[in-house]
C-alpha cells in the first residue's frame, strides 16, 4: 500500500491522530519505534538542523525535498512535510507539489505567507498574503497533485489578526479544496472556537506549555491530526547539551550515562537496522573480493 493510502486510512480508523514533529531520518524512526502512525517533517527542525539556522524561509524547495526523500526512505510510516509558503509563484507551487509527491512524502501544508515564510511562532515577523491570493495558491497546487490520496493543507497564519479572521480563512481554503485546514489557537477558549465554527478535518499543534490535551480537543469533536512539532528536537538539544558541559567541566561522560539509562551500541544498531545490511552482505558474499 502507498504510504498515501496508509495515511488516508490511518485517518479513516482514528478520529484525532497524534504524532510528534521529526528534523532527520533517525528521529523519524524513533517515532515510528515509539508507535505512532505517522511522522511529521517539521520546518522548524529542518532548518535548525540542516544549516543551524532559524526557521525563516532560508532552505531552498529542493534542499527540502531531498531531506524529506531520505526521512521517507528510513521509514515505514508515512510523513508529512512543511512545504512553507510553496516556494513561489504558480509554477514553483505546482513543481513544490509534484516534487513532494516524487519524494515519496505522503502530504504537505502550505501557509498564508508571502515566501520567504517566517517560523509561525514569530507573530512579531510574519506577513500575510491576502485571502484570495492563498485560495489561487490552493487551487494551483491541488491542479498539480497526481495522487489524490496526497494530502494538502493550507494553513493561516492569521494569528497575527485575530481567532475569527483565522476561522474566516478556514473556511474560504476549505471551499478551495484544501483537504485539511491549519490554524493557530492559543488558548483553550480559542480551540473550543475552532471546533464550533469550521466542522473540518484540521491539523494542529500543541506544544510542552499548551492548555489542552489531544484527548481534550477529542472531547471538542475536532477531527483530523495534531502535532508537537518541536518537542523532541529540544528535548534532543537538552540531553546532548547536558553532556557536552559535563564533558567539558569534568572531563569525562560518566555522570550522565550511568543516570541516564543511556542506549548502546547493541541497541542503537537494532534501531538503525543494521541486521538488514549483514543480510545483503552475506547473501552476496563474492562481492566482498571486490572492496578487498
Amino acid at each position: 500500500m502507498k504510504k498515501t493510502a496508509m495515511m488516508r486510512k490511518a485517518l479513516q480508523e482514528e478520529s484525532l491522530l497524534v504524532t510528534a514533529g521529526v528534523h532527520d531520518a533517525l528521529s523519524a524512526k524513533l517515532v515510528e519505534a515509539a508507535g505512532f502512525k505517522f511522522a511529521f517533517l517539521s520546518g522548524f527542525g529542518f532548518e535548525a538542523s540542516l544549516l543551524g539556522k532559524p526557521d525563516v524561509g532560508l532552505l531552498t524547495m529542493m534542499e527540502i525535498v531531498n531531506h524529506a526523500r531520505n526521512i521517507d526512505s528510513a521509514v515505514n510510516i508515512p510523513v508529512l512535510a512543511d512545504a512553507e509558503a510553496g516556494y513561489g509563484g504558480p509554477s514553483n507551487i505546482q513543481r513544490t507539489v509534484r516534487e513532494f509527491e516524487k519524494s515519496g512524502i505522503a502530504g504537505i501544508f502550505i501557509e498564508d505567507q508571502p515566501h520567504p515564510n517566517f517560523c509561525g511562532s514569530l507573530k512579531k515577523f510574519k506577513k500575510l498574503i491576502p485571502a484570495d491570493h492563498m485560495v489561487m495558491k490552493i487551487k494551483c497546487a491541488i491542479e498539480a497533485r497526481e495522487d489524490p490520496d496526497f494530502i494538502i493543507c493550507a494553513r493561516t497564519d492569521a494569528d497575527i489578526v485575530s481567532m475569527q479572521e483565522q476561522i474566516d480563512r478556514c473556511h474560504a481554503y476549505l471551499e478551495a479544496g484544501a483537504d485539511f485546514v491549519t490554524a493557530l489557537p492559543a488558548t483553550r477558549e480559542e480551540f473550543q472556537m475552532l471546533a464550533d465554527q469550521v466542522k473540518a478535518p484540521l491539523w494542529l499543534y500543541l506544544h510542552a506549555q499548551s492548555d489542552v490535551t489531544p484527548d481534550e480537543l477529542r472531547a471538542m469533536g475536532i477531527k483530523g491530526i495534531v502535532v508537537y512539532p518541536v518537542e523532541p528536537l529540544f528535548v534532543a538539544t537538552h540531553a546532548m547539551m547536558g553532556l557536552l558541559k559535563e564533558l567539558k567541566e569534568k572531563g569525562t561522560v560518566k555522570e550522565t550515562f550511568d543516570k541516564g539509562n543511556v542506549i548502546n551500541y547493541k541497541e542503537f544498531f537494532s534501531l538503525i537496522n543494521l541486521r538488514s545490511v549483514i543480510d545483503v552482505e552475506s547473501r552476496y558474499p563474492y562481492l566482498e573480493d571486490k572492496r578487498n
